[in-house]
């Protein structure tokens, strides 16, 4: 992908890439209901969602709300199935390929062929290439309380528009994240 994306939203919005997106978005979760009841229509849903993406009359149908206890209290904000289906098609055709590229290589969540076994496996190397070279080392284990609900939505939108000056996309971006009104905090699905 060029270092940035212009004109390039229609390039990209089709039949095929849609469904592609939706039988990403179901892999392993296709005994759930709302899953069973798109397929059931996959190829009218396919064609209406694409005419809506084509006008630019698609909204996003917000978020739904659960807790899970395990491992530990989290709130989850899970969005319709066929909203998934967009956020797929989004994150694979421009946002991962703009993107994932300017990560740095010990970047591990939620990117292809990484991952906790992979940073695991990464780590373990490392602290083995630090017994060798200064036989005593450190480790820092920490986590960023509450990152996602501090996201500042306009801060991260400016950052997307470095890269993204197509105003078709950005316009579903917006579309995305704006559906809910406030103007920190990241809706955080759950995948299982």
């Amino acid at each position: 992908m060029p270092k940035t994306i212009k004109n390039k939203y229609y390039n990209y919005l089709s039949y095929e890439k849609l469904m592609e997106a939706h039988l990403k978005s179901r892999k392993g979760k296709g005994y759930r209901k709302e899953t069973i009841l798109f397929n059931l229509k996959q190829e009218e849903y396919i064609m209406w969602l694409l005419k809506k993406l084509e006008t630019k009359t698609y909204k996003h149908g917000g978020y739904s709300t659960f807790y899970i206890t395990e491992p530990k209290l989290r709130k989850i904000e899970k969005s319709r199935y066929i909203d998934r289906i967009v956020h797929r098609w989004l994150v694979d055709n421009f946002l991962e390929p703009t993107f994932v590229p300017q990560f740095i290589n010990t970047s591990y969540a939620c990117l292809k062929n990484k991952g906790m076994h992979k940073a695991c496996l990464d780590l373990q190397k490392a602290m083995k290439h630090c017994k060798t070279i200064w036989n005593e080392y450190y480790i820092l284990k920490m986590d960023i309380a509450k990152y996602f609900d501090n996201i500042n939505k306009k801060v991260l939108f400016e950052i997307v528009k470095r890269k993204i000056q197509d105003k078709n996309l950005l316009w579903l971006i917006q579309e995305i994240l704006y559906v809910q009104k406030r103007e920190k905090g990241l809706e955080i699905g759950y995948s299982n």
